[in-house]
């Protein structure tokens, strides 16, 4: 009889295990400022923000995106703070990392004050069916507000996109940027040229005429 119990405890387990559906789980990880990395645990469907990084041009301003050449950061501080009327371009990566079809994918980006669409891309993304396994990248691009729309001298704050499903996996991630109303590491030199140089030259032989005729007036 107690033989007979085992057995059919151990059938059950079996079953359990056969037709009950695990909970799945997976990992997501950022690069924080300084280098240290942040893992979050996230569920089948995965969304990843990051901000495209670019030189500057010759008058101190960020250029526009190429998002061929260009790479991607999760976050960008003071040292790379946009400055106002700007292009930002970010990164939405939306993965299924699970076994299951998901439906009616819903993205959605939202930015922060000192940050609107320009129009150029949409700020949602609509996914009828997303299969396992698969990856969609898609971009946004925004621009820093005008000096006048600009409450602070320089700000940061994070920008934030979610993605749903119907069957109600979620997921959001955040990037953080900062803007200011100035050039960063940009002197403004005073002018030089014709005019300046013709100056100088005139009050040094001005003051060169007068000395030679307070030497002749004291002998």
């Amino acid at each position: 009889m107690i033989k007979y119990k085992v057995f059919t405890l151990i059938l059950s387990a079996v079953a359990v295990l056969t037709f009950v559906k695990p909970v799945f789980a997976a990992v997501r990880c950022e690069t924080q400022y300084g280098g240290n990395q942040v893992c979050v645990t996230t569920g089948q469907l995965q969304i990843n923000k990051q901000i495209c990084v670019t030189d500057k041009d010759e008058n101190g301003r960020y250029k526009k995106c190429d998002v061929n050449n260009n790479s991607f950061a999760d976050n960008l501080f003071m040292d790379h703070a946009f400055m106002t009327s700007d292009f930002v371009t970010f990164k939405l990566t939306i993965k299924n990392v699970g076994d299951d079809t998901l439906h009616n994918v819903n993205v959605t980006d939202t930015l922060p004050d000192f940050l609107f669409f320009t129009g150029t891309t949409p700020s949602t993304f609509h996914f009828d069916t997303f299969n396992p396994g698969v990856t969609e990248v898609k971009y946004v691009e925004a621009r820093v507000v005008s000096k006048s729309d600009l409450e602070k001298t320089s700000d940061c704050d994070v920008n934030t996109a979610e993605v749903n499903s119907d069957e109600g996996e979620h997921d959001k991630d955040t990037a953080k940027l900062c803007v200011t109303k100035q050039v960063l590491g940009v002197t403004t030199l005073p002018k030089t040229g014709p005019t300046n140089t013709l100056l100088i030259l005139s009050l040094s032989l001005f003051a060169g005429v007068s000395g030679l005729y307070l030497i002749l007036l004291r002998r």
